[in-house]
């Protein structure tokens, strides 16, 4: 990666990825960039895997949005369980 920064990612981290068969740029907390990557690979085997599911060919944008909807569901369930395990004294 080359060390000039984009001006959009100016005074924050920034990292590139392979994302679904693209090299992308993304901007991120200074110091954090192996855990951003880390999540980016995870959401590229989420998106990868909600490819697989459907029987049609979808594009790239379709299953990051599906992969990121299942993610939020599994978040709200999360939080939920914790909300439900919560002392409400």
């Amino acid at each position: 990666m080359s060390d000039a920064k984009l001006p959009a990612f100016e005074g924050i981290g920034q990292i590139e990825v392979d994302f679904l068969g693209q090299r992308i740029v993304i901007g991120c907390i200074e110091g954090e960039e192996e855990k951003a990557r880390r999540l980016a690979k995870r959401f590229e085997n989420d998106a990868g895997e909600v490819t697989k599911a459907v029987s049609a060919k979808i594009e790239p944008i379709q299953a990051m949005l599906m992969a990121g909807i299942l993610a939020y569901e599994q978040l709200e369930q999360a939080e939920a369980g914790f909300n439900d395990g919560a002392d409400h004294r």
